[in-house]
């Protein structure tokens, strides 16, 4: 894995200030053009949206490290659990598809390096709101969580329980009926 300070110039995201509903829309879109399916595995949206998929060592400080002149990296931590991987996964594709073209016009010259404890939080605060939506379509979640069972919805969407629960809070929805 790379050093956080990487030996190239760098920047962290920039984040686009853009409202729920935008970043909802955003990742609806983005879902249909990488040919996601709800619970799939997500090697095949990865492929499409042109990022490579890595494994690190401690410290894995790094979520998603885009390079000047290679083809971007989500670093996931090895010993994670493989619905934890699928949040990863989908934030770092949220920095992808939100910030990264934003913060290479701003920083033309530079590398952009999306951090788990990033120097700022808004711009991972909006890549986890992608993750949430992507993941866990607005329609079809409220549909399932309706059906009152927290675990069923976990398993339909392959997402921690916790993840599920922060997407019903997320669209002002009660605990399951």
């Amino acid at each position: 894995m790379p050093a956080k300070r990487a030996p190239y110039p760098y920047v962290e995201p920039k984040a686009t200030r853009k409202q729920r509903q935008e970043i909802e829309v955003v990742a609806n879109q983005r879902a249909r053009d990488w040919g996601f399916q709800i619970g799939a595995p997500l090697d095949a949206v990865c492929k499409k949206a042109g990022v490579d998929i890595e494994y690190s060592r401690r410290p894995n400080e790094i979520l998603l490290e885009v390079p000047l002149e290679k083809r971007p990296v989500i670093w996931l931590p090895h010993a994670a659990r493989k619905k934890d991987d699928r949040v990863t996964v989908t934030t770092a594709l949220g920095h992808w598809a939100l910030h990264v073209e934003n913060t290479r016009e701003e920083h033309q010259g530079c590398g952009i390096q999306a951090l788990y404890k990033p120097d700022r939080s808004d711009a991972l605060d909006e890549a986890q709101v992608f993750s949430l939506a992507f993941l866990m379509p607005s329609q079809e979640f409220v549909e399932t969580w309706q059906q009152g069972s927290s675990q069923a919805v976990a398993e339909r969407f392959d997402v921690p329980t916790k993840i599920a629960y922060l997407r019903a809070q997320s669209l002002e929805l009660g605990d399951c009926s």
